[in-house]
């Protein structure tokens, strides 16, 4: 107890002590002894023809673009894939039939990993169409943006168009035997919709 009290009271000056010593130290070299605020100005916002200043869009060295970031997003989640220079096709596919972008590259991942490993190079099937199980062939199509046309229409048609768009009740019908896996097709999906938020 003795001992507390005497940390109290050695406190108590040392507090004074340092208290007045940055008193003394902002008050230092100042004739009146107050403190000056410093005055920043601020750039004008137009010019000398007095139009608006346009910035040159370079932060860091990147440039800012206004404008739709999805199609950005998808390319970087594509990057280094079959499908990467068709992340515009993909956007525009998901918005003329009113559905989330993602579901599209979403399966291709869960299916191909992009369209990196599909039945045979030039069926551009990145999404399993007819691939059933232990079955080593499945739908062609003549090429990417061809089919990403027709499987955003099938999903669409199929699934989001009838008000199916919860992912398990997708997944049993896509993927029957990932139902009996605690329904891993749509958990797979689900995970990489979500890294493209």
């Amino acid at each position: 107890m003795i001992r507390k009290v005497l940390i109290l009271f050695a406190w108590f000056p040392l507090a004074a002590i340092t208290i007045g010593f940055n008193i003394n130290l902002l008050t230092e070299g100042h004739d009146d002894h107050s403190v000056r605020p410093t005055v920043f100005y601020a750039s004008p916002l137009v010019n000398e023809n007095n139009n608006p200043l346009k910035g040159s869009g370079k932060i860091l060295g990147a440039a800012v673009v206004s404008g739709d970031g999805r199609e950005l997003l998808l390319s970087e989640f594509l990057k280094d894939s079959p499908l990467a220079p068709y992340a515009g096709v993909i956007v525009a596919e998901a918005d003329l039939y009113d559905m989330d972008y993602r579901i599209i590259p979403a399966i291709a991942m869960c299916e191909s990993n992009l369209g990196r490993r599909i039945p045979s190079r030039d069926s551009f099937n990145a999404w399993g169409i007819a691939v059933y199980s232990g079955a080593s062939g499945g739908a062609r199509f003549t090429d990417w943006p061809g089919a990403i046309q027709w499987v955003t229409r099938y999903v669409h048609e199929k699934y989001t168009g009838k008000g199916i768009i919860d992912l398990k009740s997708i997944g049993s019908i896509w993927a029957p035997p990932s139902v009996d896996k605690g329904h891993s097709w749509a958990n797979c999906v689900e995970t990489f919709m979500k890294t493209l938020e």
